[in-house]
């Protein structure tokens, strides 16, 4: 699994590539058999003005699944990261279930009973 991580328009605090590669890759390590790539993007959207305004964008390339795109914003960059890390590991785990249990059915057949219908 390859991680794309990008930070653009930030004073960066020292240490916040290393940071977000860190949280990234404890969020979506137990996933990476069914990744193929992941790209994360922390960037100051505003520029000095100020607000809210800082973004996380994480787009993943799944194994035979749909890709996983989103973004979170908030007012500081580690907090936003952690929270992208909380949610892709929810997205995976809700996404991957799914295939296990279209995958299951698949095997399983068509139900006997409907089948007759």
């Amino acid at each position: 699994m390859r991680i794309d991580l990008q930070c653009s328009g930030l004073e960066a605090p020292s240490g916040l590539r290393d940071y977000v590669a860190r949280r990234m890759r404890f969020a979506i390590g137990r996933f990476r058999d069914q990744i193929q790539w992941a790209r994360i993007k922390v960037a100051d959207v505003n520029g000095p003005r100020g607000g809210a305004d800082k973004r996380c964008v994480v787009q993943l390339r799944l194994r035979n699944c749909p890709d996983v795109i989103f973004s979170v914003t908030g007012t500081d960059a580690r907090p936003v990261v952690d929270l992208a890390a909380e949610r892709v590991s929810q997205v995976l785990v809700r996404r991957l279930a799914r295939l296990r249990q279209f995958s299951r059915e698949a095997a399983a057949g068509p139900d006997p009973v409907m089948a007759g219908t």
